[in-house]
C-alpha cells in the first residue's frame, strides 16, 4: 500500500493540517484548535499509514512533536528558512492552507530541509543554558538602567563598580530624594532576583560539567570552563550529525560571507546565520587566548593575526579552531560510545 504523507502548519491557538495520497495526487486539509485532544483525534486514523509528518521549526513544535511521536509516527522538522527560500523570490498566494500543502509536497518529493531534534537530554540541557542567557541579558539591563537613573541624578558609576560590596555602600550612603531612592531599590531588587535565578541554573550546570564525559572533554580545551562546555554541547548537541568540522563553524555563523563574481573572490563580513548562543561560547573561550596568549595554544596564532588584522578578527579566528577541536572530541567521544 502506497504511504501518505502528511504535514502541519503549528501556531499559538490552530493547527492547520494537509495529508497527501500519492497515488491520486488527492490533498485533504484540516484545520483544528492547537489541543493534544484535537491532535491525536486527527492523527490517530493516520496511524500504519503515513510515512512522515513534516512540521517547522517554529514555536510550539516541541509538544507537536512528543503527541505525535508518542502514536508511532515518524516527526521530519523543517528547516524556515530554507523552506521559504525553495518557494523562490516570485510572489505566491500565502496562507495556513498553502503552508501545510507545501510542505507536504517537500516531504514527498524528499526535498524537505530537515532541522536536527535534539535528543530530550540535549534540549533539557538546552533549555537551561538558553535561560542563563536570557538572565545574563536582563541583568545587563537592569544595571543600565540603574546607571542611567544614578547619571540623571548626577551621581554617574560605572557598572562594575556599581554592582559591587563598595559599589552597594556608595549608593546606600548618597543623599538621594524619597522617590529616586524607591526607584534605586527596586533596581536593585530586580537584580538580586535575576543574579539569585542565574546563581541556581549555573549551580545545576556546574554539576552537569562534573559528571557528563562530553562535558569534561570540552573542558579539556584551553579556555572552555564548565559554564561555556555546557552552552557548546547544548548547541553542538551529536557531532556526527555534521559531516566536517567546517560545519560547526558555519552552524555558529563565525564563517565570512564569500562575495563571488566573475574572476572577483573575496570574503565579507561574518555571516552570523546560525545559533547565537554557539557563536557567543565560542568567542567566549577564544577571548582566553587574548588574555593568556602565553599558555594558550592558539596565543601564537591569536597575537600573529592581532598585528595584522586587529584583536576583534584574531578572536573570530581563534573562535573557527575551538569550534572544530570541539567538533572532532565529541566525534571521537561519540564513536568511541
Amino acid at each position: 500500500m502506497e504511504m501518505l504523507y502528511a504535514a502541519i502548519d503549528v501556531h499559538k491557538h490552530v493547527l492547520q493540517a494537509a495529508v497527501l495520497d500519492p497515488l491520486s495526487g488527492e490533498l485533504r486539509d484540516a484545520r483544528f484548535p492547537a489541543t493534544r485532544e484535537a491532535l491525536r483525534e486527527w492523527a490517530m486514523p493516520l496511524q500504519g499509514s503515513v510515512a512522515a509528518v513534516a512540521i517547522e521549526a517554529t514555536s510550539g513544535w516541541r509538544w507537536v512533536w512528543r503527541e505525535l511521536s508518542a502514536l508511532g509516527l515518524r516527526v521530519e522538522l523543517a528547516e524556515p528558512a530554507q523552506t521559504r527560500a525553495l518557494r523562490g523570490k516570485k510572489r505566491h498566494a500565502k496562507n495556513d492552507r498553502l503552508d501545510a500543502r507545501w510542505l507536504t509536497l517537500l516531504l514527498a518529493k524528499e526535498m524537505l530541509p530537515r532541522s536536527w531534534i535534539p535528543p530530550e537530554e540535549i534540549q533539557r540541557l538546552r533549555d537551561l543554558t538558553r535561560l542563563r542567557q536570557a538572565l545574563r541579558h536582563d541583568r545587563t539591563s537592569w544595571a543600565q538602567r540603574l546607571h542611567a537613573v544614578l547619571a540623571h541624578e548626577g551621581w554617574p558609576c560605572s557598572r562594575s563598580e556599581l554592582l559591587s560590596t563598595k559599589g552597594r555602600r556608595w549608593l546606600a550612603a548618597l543623599a538621594l530624594d524619597a522617590h529616586v531612592r524607591g526607584l534605586l531599590d527596586a533596581h536593585l531588587a530586580i537584580l538580586d532576583a535575576v543574579a539569585g535565578q542565574m546563581t541556581e541554573v549555573e549551580r545545576e550546570l556546574r554539576a552537569l560539567a562534573r559528571c557528563d564525559r562530553r562535558l569534561l572533554a570540552l573542558q579539556s580545551i584551553y579556555g572552555v570552563g564548565p559554564i561555556v562546555a555546557c552552552h557548546l554541547l547544548a548547541e553542538i548537541g551529536d557531532a556526527r550529525r555534521f559531516r566536517r568540522a567546517d560545519q560547526v563553524v558555519r552552524v555558529a555563523g563565525l564563517d565570512p560571507v564569500v562575495l563571488d563574481s566573475a574572476e572577483t573572490r573575496r570574503r565579507g563580513k561574518l555571516s552570523k546565520q546560525g545559533s547565537p548562543h554557539l557563536r557567543w561560547a565560542l568567542i567566549q573561550a577564544a577571548q582566553h587566548a587574548a588574555i593568556h596568549p602565553a599558555s594558550s595554544p592558539d596565543g601564537d596564532h591569536y597575537l600573529a593575526l592581532k598585528q595584522r588584522i586587529g584583536s576583534q578578527r584574531a578572536a573570530v579566528s581563534t573562535a573557527r579552531r575551538i569550534a572544530k577541536r570541539a567538533y572532532h572530541l565529541l566525534v571521537e567521544l561519540e564513536h568511541a560510545a
